[in-house]
């Protein structure tokens, strides 16, 4: 019989090209109070992986056409590790730094871990499947089901089985937006600005590491409210105290460097309901160039990046900018070459931010264990390549950076997310 196959979408296949740049994984850990059924959640898992085709399919990288061949032969069993140990934060590092490789049955690895009366579910998904958005929306749907299973055994997953084609950007713009988009083929991403954070150059001890530093709520709620009344917002924020740190940080660096983050956006704000029909990839990027530099404080960093994102916030096609060329490439050549032209043509971001979002608690409670702390990260970077990562759960901010780097790496790069967080803090705090 022949085996049912999924078109690889324009997001897949860029993942997979840039593979050499980092582990193209996701990672998300909810931590509960009390213990989770392993039963029940093995059965919510199930009944969600079953209804996302592309979870339980291998990747044929085909030079004319990659696409992805639909695997059945998995059970209950397969869908959820457990692990029982009091340690959970040398756990979480040793579950969610695996990779998986997008040739193999499954993609992803989930993993129960239990201890000392707590649970934690870690989802470890490959990221060539959906963004950061769907991850959220993903976890949201297997907890939904596990309730749901909880109050009635029949209970069957609510789960979106849409397109997964990026095209569906397109689709609720106003017809003459829609035709513009379609012809901005300009590449945003290239650009001159070459910093890198000061990472060993020895690779031979490096390692996959996630380096997690917390805001606590009172800080972060008295920055947004200073920032909201002086015309800032919470992202203007987050990106003042990275590029601050940049200049404390960085070899090289001061006010007058010009400096460049890349943020990740998230083009679902095109859709009628800010939702993709299928789980999928839909992003693009968005550059907050300083190019005088960030300035001698903090509110002159703050009103620099106000200033650099200002065209940005004003463009009502922004982030679409660069989609064309790149479909346009997968389309007129075969994938063995435009695996060249990408390559050649797009510039993974040295430094970026990830800003993914609002985890709310109503997405991750189980019925009978309330969740206590979550959060995700971004792919684990290889260096030079880093990025700053961060989630909100119930007022508290995560920051991480996720890297294949050096004991003494994390070191510094533990120092700069601190260095971030109290400079938030300080602001909040009217200190700066």
């Amino acid at each position: 019989m022949e085996r049912k196959t999924i078109k690889a979408e324009m997001w897949d296949k860029v993942q997979y090209i840039f593979k050499n740049y980092y582990d193209g994984m996701m990672h998300c850990a909810f931590e509960y109070e009390g213990i989770v059924d392993e039963v029940v959640m093995r059965k919510a898992l199930k009944q969600v992986v079953d209804k996302v085709d592309v979870l339980h399919s291998s990747f044929v990288a085909n030079p004319v056409n990659p696409y992805w061949v639909v695997n059945y032969d998995y059970t209950e069993e397969d869908v959820l590790k457990v692990v029982e140990d009091d340690d959970f934060i040398a756990q979480i590092q040793k579950i969610l730094t695996r990779r998986i490789d997008c040739k193999g049955k499954l993609q992803f690895e989930f993993t129960l871990l239990k201890g000392n009366n707590r649970s934690m579910l870690c989802f470890l998904i490959n990221h060539m499947c959906f963004d950061g958005r769907d991850f959220m929306s993903f976890g949201k749907t297997v907890c939904e089901t596990y309730n749901g299973l909880k109050a009635d055994p029949d209970y069957k997953a609510k789960v979106k089985t849409g397109t997964r084609s990026a095209k569906q950007v397109y689709r609720d713009l106003p017809p003459e937006l829609a035709k513009k988009a379609k012809t901005l083929y300009k590449n945003v991403s290239r650009t001159n600005i070459k910093l890198k954070f000061p990472f060993d150059e020895d690779k031979e001890t490096d390692k996959s590491h996630i380096m997690r530093v917390d805001l606590d709520a009172q800080s972060l709620e008295k920055a947004k409210i200073r920032g909201k009344k002086n015309g800032f917002t919470v992202n203007d924020i987050y990106l003042a105290a990275f590029f601050r740190a940049i200049v404390k940080f960085f070899d090289g660096v001061d006010g007058t460097t010009p400096t460049e983050i890349t943020s990740m956006l998230d083009l679902r704000r095109y859709l009628k309901g800010n939702d993709t029909d299928g789980f999928t990839n839909l992003t693009s990027y968005m550059p907050c160039k300083l190019t005088d530099g960030a300035g001698d404080s903090f509110a002159e960093t703050l009103d620099r990046v106000k200033t650099a994102l200002k065209p940005h916030k004003e463009n009502p096609l922004l982030g679409l900018a660069g989609l064309p060329l790149m479909a346009f490439a997968f389309q007129a050549f075969p994938f063995a070459i435009s695996q060249l032209a990408v390559k050649i043509g797009y510039t993974n971001p040295l430094v970026g931010m990830s800003n993914i979002g609002v985890i709310k608690s109503e997405y991750v409670d189980l019925v009978d264990a309330p969740a206590t702390n979550a959060f995700m990260t971004g792919t684990v970077k290889f260096k030079p390549y880093m990025q700053v990562a961060c989630t909100t759960f119930k007022g508290v901010a995560t920051f991480t950076i996720s890297e294949r780097c050096s004991d003494n790496d994390l070191v510094k790069m533990k120092a700069f997310l601190e260095y971030m967080t109290g400079l938030i803090s300080d602001y909040g705090e009217e200190k700066i």
